[in-house]
């Protein structure tokens, strides 16, 4: 055989190669799509069925395969009023699932020997807020990203400490991401969103990813809604927050999840580092010390869910009336995250596991909240429609009182309130009220939103009540006592609103009472409102509030600044 018969030989048998590698991948990619697409046939007529039922107006959604992005898809609008439609590219905020990244950039800061995961934070920077707390100096990095650095969630007011010993037990905390954000900032000398484009974004092709909001971002947002599907306006000004800022889209989380999923950016065993369990978690969040969960933990980071041998790595964000979620089984490298404009966000988790994730979900317990079908859910679905007390019918006892949960009704019942309907808040702190008539906490709503209907009576008598009940609650004796004894009110410094004769309810709020705008009650004789308070001698900022309105004093022109905002200014000598 010639030289050349020999190279059309070769030629030959590669080409027949080639066509049998062509239809493997061909077979392989058909089979694959054929599953893909039953998948997003089910999803596609599931999802938009559950969002009607759960009240959301819109959700963002991809699904992740055998590690890699299997279906992006946007359902629902952007806005009630409007109804414009999402797409793949509107942006979201993502809470909490803030966290996860952030936590992968520090694994980075790690890797690169400028971060140790175990030396104490304070050798790193100084925190003032804390640092004359006891126990502060044992805090590590490795405590803050598994939430067992004693620190609250959130701190009260100004205040800040530290609960329990370090390293002692899960606590979930934001105020912990935020030292441990500001550790990173000092080490790298740039502030977050700036590490966080250079170490995560950029790398990971994340081109929709920022911890503060960018111009771009005014073409293609999603905006909040609450519980009962009324919109708002989306706050941009964010802080930059390792713990909640992160504005993303549900295309750039998941190239995200699939980084950890295939050892992008970080070595493997850094990643397997990051989710290696660290503290067990108790089978629910709230109340934190109940019995120790057998299948859940957290990591590095996230949470870890082991169910017979399936692991899975999960976290869930909540900013109100945005909420998300992003969980994937790290055994068969499969997963989901999404993102909902609503409150009502994760009340269809169950169903969307179910339809993707699958498998038990202890987790769904832990976190704790109501599915769409609750009894809860469910008349707060139909309030408006139905009125409160057809809405409430199927929910009622024997007795005729509400069966359901004193704190559940007591949340809607301000959430009512905060969209000013105070009517039907009234009924529904009533309702809470008889159910619960041992409650202290049931009066005091209740006598709020008498108050605020300018009930100011009825106000007085259930405030009264609430104390009785509880005589720690000293703020609903104040209260009472304003109301009870107005007419012979006294006071060093007097205020006096003319007009607003339609206001139910003017109260004051200043630097004297921490700008508590429940707090000191004006009282209408007449044409105008009138407000008596003793204070020392001194210099103080304040506002009235007319109906949630803040406004300047009109009989006062003298103003100052604290925090950015205008306030009338008062000095008592």
């Amino acid at each position: 055989m010639t030289t050349l018969q020999k190279k059309l030989v070769l030629s030959l048998f590669l080409v027949f190669v080639w066509i049998g590698t062509v239809q493997t991948s061909a077979a392989q990619c058909d089979a694959y799509f054929l599953k893909k697409k039953s998948c997003v046939a089910k999803l596609d007529k599931r999802v938009p069925q559950l969002l009607d039922s759960a009240n959301i107006p819109g959700l963002s959604l991809a699904m992740i395969k055998k590690g890699r992005v299997l279906y992006t898809q946007a359902y629902g609008v952007k806005n009630t009023e409007t109804k414009e439609k999402l797409n793949l590219y509107t942006i979201f905020e993502a809470a909490s699932l803030s966290k996860p990244v952030f936590a992968y950039c520090c694994m980075k800061f790690v890797e690169k020997g400028l971060l140790d995961l175990d030396k104490p934070l304070y050798e790193y920077w100084v925190y003032e807020d804390i640092k004359k707390a006891q126990r502060y100096e044992n805090i590590t990095a490795r405590m803050i990203l598994s939430h067992t650095s004693g620190f609250p969630n959130w701190r009260n007011q100004d205040s800040l400490g530290i609960t329990f010993e370090p390293g002692q037990r899960f606590s979930y905390s934001g105020e912990g991401y935020i030292y441990l954000q500001k550790v990173l900032e000092k080490i790298s000398g740039k502030e977050l969103n700036e590490i966080m484009t250079e170490q995560v974004f950029i790398p990971l092709g994340m081109k929709n990813s920022s911890y503060v909001w960018k111009k771009e971002f005014d073409d293609n947002f999603a905006l909040p809604h609450d519980r009962f599907g009324n919109s708002s306006s989306k706050y941009k000004d964010w802080k930059v927050m390792a713990s909640s800022s992160l504005h993303t889209t549900s295309q750039d989380y998941a190239v995200f999840i699939t980084a950890l999923l295939n050892s992008k950016g970080l070595r493997k065993e850094t990643i397997q580092s990051m989710l290696t369990p660290q503290v067990k978690l108790t089978e629910k969040i709230f109340p934190p010390l109940t019995p120790v969960s057998t299948s859940l933990s957290w990591a590095l980071g996230m949470g870890i869910q082991d169910v017979r041998g399936e692991k899975s790595f999960w976290h869930w964000g909540d900013n109100g009336n945005f909420k998300c979620y992003m969980e994937v089984n790290e055994t068969q490298k499969m997963g989901i995250v999404y993102f909902a404009n609503s409150y009502n966000g994760l009340s269809i988790l169950k169903e969307l596991l179910q339809e993707t994730v699958r498998g038990e979900q202890p987790l769904i317990d832990f976190i704790g909240y109501k599915n769409y079908k609750s009894p809860g859910n469910v008349f707060v679905k139909h309030i408006f429609t139905l009125g409160v007390e057809k809405a409430i019918a199927p929910f009622l006892d024997v007795k005729g009182k509400s069966t359901i949960e004193e704190d559940e009704m007591n949340e809607m019942g301000y959430q009512l309130l905060s969209i000013k309907r105070i009517d039907f808040a009234k009924e529904v702190f009533d309702l809470n009220k008889q159910a619960y008539p041992h409650s202290s906490n049931a009066y005091d709503s209740y006598a709020e939103s008498c108050l605020k209907n300018g009930d100011f009576e009825e106000a007085g008598k259930n405030y009264l009540k609430s104390f009785e009940l509880n005589p720690q609650n000293r703020k609903a004796k104040h209260l009472a006592d304003q109301i009870n004894h107005y007419k012979t009110q006294k006071g060093n410094v007097e205020f006096r609103l003319q007009g607003y004769p339609n206001a139910k309810l003017v109260t004051l709020a200043g630097s004297f009472n921490k700008w508590d705008d429940l707090n000191v009650l004006f009282f209408k004789e007449e044409k105008e409102w009138i407000c008596k308070i003793d204070l020392v001698p001194g210099e103080y900022q304040y506002k009235i509030v007319i109906d949630g309105n803040w406004i300047l004093d009109p009989a006062n022109s003298i103003t100052g600044e604290s925090n950015g905002y205008t306030n009338s200014v008062l000095k008592v000598e």
